[in-house]
C-alpha cells in the first residue's frame, strides 16, 4: 500500500492541487480543458477538499459538498471529483481517501453519496459503497451510477 499524507482545505484555499489531479485524471483523457476542473460550489467556504500527497506532490483528491438542507439528523453530503493519478491507481490511495472521508462522515453523522463513473463502481463497492438506482449519462463525461456509503470503513 502506498502511504500518503492527507490534508483538507475549504473553498478555494488550496484548490490548485485539486484542480491539477482532476485535470490529469478526469478531464484531460476526455479532451476537456483545464478550465472545466473548477466545479460549481468549489468556492463555497463550506466545501471541503481532501488531497492525498506523496512526497509533497498531489496524487489524489476528492471534494465534499456542504450538507444538503434537511430535517434528517444525518444530512446527505455529496462526494465528487474523486481522482487518483493513473500510474498510482490500485495502490490503496483511493481507499485511504475514502476511509478518511468515512471517518469524517461518522464523526459528523453524514450520509454520503456520489455519482460514480461506470468504471469506478467496483472500486466504490469494494470500499463499502452500494449501488443505488439505474445507470444515467452525464453529458461529455459518460455513464454514471448513484452510490451511497453504507457506514463501513474498509481499509
Amino acid at each position: 500500500m502506498q502511504v500518503v499524507t492527507i490534508r483538507q482545505s475549504r473553498g478555494l484555499d488550496e484548490i490548485t492541487s485539486v484542480r491539477h489531479v482532476r485535470y490529469l485524471v478526469l478531464r484531460e483523457p476526455l479532451g476537456l480543458p483545464y478550465e472545466e476542473t473548477l466545479f460549481a460550489g468549489d468556492e463555497n467556504p463550506d466545501t471541503l477538499h481532501i488531497v492525498a500527497y506523496r512526497n509533497s506532490q498531489p496524487v489524489g483528491c476528492l471534494t465534499l459538498m456542504p450538507p444538503e438542507p434537511t430535517q434528517n439528523p444525518e444530512p446527505w453530503v455529496q462526494l465528487r471529483g474523486m481522482a487518483v493519478l493513473n500510474e498510482l491507481q490500485g495502490q490503496g490511495i483511493g481507499s485511504q481517501l475514502l476511509a478518511f472521508v468515512a471517518n469524517l462522515a461518522s464523526k459528523h453523522h453524514w450520509k454520503l453519496w456520489c455519482k460514480a463513473r461506470e468504471s469506478a463502481v467496483a472500486f466504490y463497492s469494494a470500499n463499502g459503497w452500494k449501488l443505488v438506482g439505474d445507470r444515467f449519462d452525464i453529458p461529455k463525461i459518460g455513464p454514471h451510477y448513484r452510490m451511497e456509503w453504507n457506514g463501513e470503513v474498509n481499509l
